[in-house]
């Protein structure tokens, strides 16, 4: 049998389903599994998720793309297709590349083009990602086990990160905290500036080592940090593609985020995590696994969409430094 699997279209969400991806393997152990990833996480899923062939397609924008992907994907001759993705255009895709078994959630109208659909109610309970997409298999009356997963990354991208860390100045075996300073997301997630230089300034004070990753939008803020700590920590946000900042995730004794792919990223590869919540709920989208801490304060104006928040930023900056300090050595402690 020949399965795909339409991975969601967020690193995280594709990260949190990845428990699913491993309960359909073993539900169907002779079966040939691919997967869908989005495109610009693809290399990411060739080098942790080698059991899986991978099928590459630009994402669809218009109606020509759409038929050339169906066709691609008709000659492939899957049978079943797993739509981890909810959106419309996943489902379409699907349906016109005449997968025989097209399974998934019926949302934004696609419930017809769907063999098995698990609709849901707006009584039902939300459930956290990983067992939103675990659901779908269970419906289906597969078998599913609740166990830890774990990311290996190939050894290739371990050595690129020691040597990356010993040119800033950093060994492998030092306390080293990576923190991402900002969100693509937007500021309405990201911890207040004064409040992440005055953490760092602490985990110096105790001779901790610093490193800050992200993306360019984490590189926005860095370099408003930077600065205010007389540049004593390692700046590579902005510099690192996603496989070579999981190297250095690997490195970590702690990593400090908040909502976004990198901290699923640090916690399915075992390292401690200490996350950020303010406008969205940890319980449906924060770390699932020990070792880590969701910190989120109870405001009225949360959960919310905005990327900027419009009034006093209060559910982050509520967080204080000091009891992220305290998670943060508590971690530490061998």
């Amino acid at each position: 049998m020949k399965i795909l699997v339409y991975l969601p279209r967020s690193l995280g969400a594709s990260l949190q389903a990845l428990p699913c991806l491993r309960s359909l393997k073993e539900n169907f152990p002779t079966a040939s599994i691919s997967i869908l990833p989005p495109e610009k996480f693809a290399q990411f899923f060739l080098s942790v998720t080698p059991e899986y062939s991978q099928v590459a397609l630009p994402e669809v924008k218009e109606i020509a793309g759409l038929q050339r992907a169906s066709s691609r994907l008709k000659k492939m001759l899957f049978e079943v297709g797993l739509l981890l993705d909810e959106t419309f255009a996943s489902a379409l895709l699907f349906y016109l590349a005449r997968i025989p078994q097209r399974w998934g959630y019926d949302r934004e109208g696609r419930g017809f083009m769907l063999t098995k659909r698990l609709s849901l109610k707006a009584v039902d309970p939300q459930l956290h990602l990983k067992y939103h997409y675990l659901n779908i298999l269970e419906h289906l009356g597969l078998k599913v086990e609740d166990r830890p997963y774990h990311l290996t990354l190939p050894s290739n991208l371990l050595t690129a990160a020691e040597t990356r860390l010993r040119q800033a100045g950093l060994r492998p075996e030092d306390p080293t905290v990576v923190i991402k300073p900002g969100s693509s997301f937007g500021p309405a997630r990201v911890w207040p500036l004064n409040h992440q230089v005055g953490l760092i300034k602490k985990l110096i004070s105790r001779s901790y080592r610093v490193v800050l990753v992200g993306s360019q939008a984490s590189q926005e803020i860095s370099r408003q940090i930077m600065p205010q700590i007389d540049g004593r920590a390692a700046d590579l946000t902005g510099q690192l593609t996603l496989e070579e900042t999981a190297g250095i995730l690997a490195m970590a004794r702690v990593y400090l985020g908040n909502d976004s792919g990198l901290t699923h990223v640090a916690n399915f590869l075992g390292v401690p995590v200490v996350s950020l919540y303010g406008p969205t709920d940890p319980h449906l989208c924060g770390p699932v696994q020990a070792p880590a801490a969701a910190l989120k304060k109870s405001v009225p104006c949360s959960p919310c969409s905005y990327r900027s928040c419009p009034y006093d930023h209060r559910c982050l900056e509520n967080i204080s430094i000091n009891e992220v300090m305290e998670f943060i050595s508590s971690f530490m402690t061998p």
